[in-house]
């Protein structure tokens, strides 16, 4: 198979991945969360529960249930310590358990929660902005895709505050998530 057209199926895996995730997104929405009315440029954690939905920050960091819907006493735990990493095809998006293998190699969803050892409860906002702007946390680990980072990143302050304000209403999760 030509380059080009290991390029076609990825970019058709990636497509249908996503359209995938739309759907589960979709359903998640309408039997987990009712609308709230907030206004642009409004910090709170409601705001950032909008903003998170929109997202679909769910798909990659919450654990999915075996009808495929998000496992919410879970949330935003990243990918369950000891899962499989998926495989690693030439030039193909694979994903499995959450984790992610393409052309840049591997990366595991992390543990967004506010836990101070496993999450990320030791950081203020000002290290969630910074996170979301250059790709890197605190701590100088890259974000690896599909973090779509350079999307948020274009977010206004008061949006990413927003969001790092709902993720601090979340249950705390000792889930230790290894790897980039």
């Amino acid at each position: 198979m030509s380059h080009s057209a290991y390029v076609l199926f990825a970019a058709t895996l990636m497509t249908g991945a996503a359209l995938a995730r739309c759907q589960r997104s979709t359903t998640a929405v309408s039997t987990t969360a009712a609308p709230v009315a907030v206004a642009a440029g409004d910090t709170s954690a409601a705001r950032g529960a909008q903003l998170v939905l929109l997202g679909g920050c769910d798909d990659c960091h919450t654990p999915q249930l075996p009808n495929g819907e998000p496992d919410m006493s879970r949330r935003f735990s990243g990918v369950p310590a000891g899962s499989a990493a998926p495989p690693s095809i030439a030039n193909v998006v694979a994903t499995e358990n959450l984790a992610f293998s393409g052309p840049w190699g591997t990366s595991f969803p992390r543990n967004i929660t506010p836990d101070v050892q496993h999450g990320i409860g030791s950081w203020n906002v000002q290290d969630f902005i910074r996170t979301m702007r250059t790709g890197t946390d605190p701590q100088g680990h890259a974000l690896l895709p599909p973090m779509p980072y350079k999307e948020f990143g274009k977010l206004p302050d008061a949006d990413l505050t927003a969001i790092y304000n709902f993720i601090r209403t979340v249950a705390p999760s000792s889930n230790a998530v290894t790897g980039p």
